[in-house]
């Protein structure tokens, strides 16, 4: 693993605001089946295609002032946050992982846990239509990445992971249904998959995390909303937990003793 270099973390933070835009066309299209090729980016309001050169990530936005060119409405603010949001995740997961065969791994988890939770905050769903491929991608790129970096038994641990991970939410998702969507639960199968890979331990870790963000989030909302029940998403908590875990898993593994190198002997002498 390779330090990057400031230069090459602008570059990654450069391609991760490309690749944030592309975000913002599946976070709109997707969940209704749309395609995302065609037609061409319009404005939602006027329907009027979106000029190349106002179509630049960020830029664009202040450019316009965050209005249509055309009938001059508003651009929704969540299409630079979440450019910016990604390429801020992509230099985090560089500067956490190196430039590495695993950071494309991880580079694809972080933008596909930014799409989840970015269409779970709107519309209370977690598409299987991105969870899936996701995770058989992801089964690939991790197996490639250990076979590589020469330690096979990892894709054993983030398999682990992910079935661990998986089990842990569809046992109480199964017992109270009205409390966890079965989105969640597939989801967690993905992100145990990289929290074994690493440690299979950060696995609980990252739930604790994210069951604590939720219930922060969800005491806010019930009192902003001024305590009225209403639906409360929980997998962008998952998600934020998992990435917070992921980014922090060297000093996490350091304070509390588990070191990976020690659980691929304690592995490879089971073998």
């Amino acid at each position: 693993m390779a330090d990057p270099s400031v230069v090459t973390l602008i570059a990654i933070g450069v391609a991760g605001l490309a690749v944030g835009s592309f975000l913002n066309v599946v976070i709109v299209r997707l969940p209704d089946g749309e395609s995302l090729s065609r037609p061409s980016s319009r404005c939602p309001q006027c329907e009027e295609p979106i000029r190349p050169a106002d179509n630049i990530p960020v830029v664009s936005f202040m450019l316009l002032r965050g209005r249509c060119r055309q009938c001059g409405e508003p651009i929704a603010l969540a299409y630079p946050l979440v450019e910016v949001g990604n390429a801020l995740l992509w230099v985090a997961a560089a500067v956490r992982f190196g430039i590495s065969w695993a950071l494309v791994a991880f580079l694809v988890l972080f933008s596909t846990l930014l799409a989840q939770a970015v269409i779970d905050l709107e519309l209370y769903r977690l598409l299987d239509r991105i969870t899936f491929p996701v995770l058989g991608v992801s089964v690939v790129l991790i197996g490639v990445t250990s076979a590589v970096e020469g330690e096979p038994e990892r894709l054993l641990l983030a398999l682990g992971g992910s079935v661990g991970y998986f089990l842990f939410l569809f046992i109480p998702a199964f017992i109270y249904p009205r409390g966890m969507g079965l989105g969640d639960v597939k989801l967690a199968a993905l992100m145990g998959l990289y929290l074994g890979w690493v440690h299979p331990i950060l696995c609980l870790y990252a739930v604790i995390a994210a069951c604590l963000l939720g219930i922060v989030a969800g005491l806010v909302a019930f009192f902003a909303r001024g305590r009225k029940s209403a639906n409360f998403p929980f997998g962008p908590w998952l998600a934020l937990g998992c990435v917070l875990m992921l980014l922090a898993s060297a000093a996490v593994l350091d304070v509390y003793g588990a070191s990976t190198a020690d659980f691929l002997a304690l592995v490879r002498a089971g073998g």
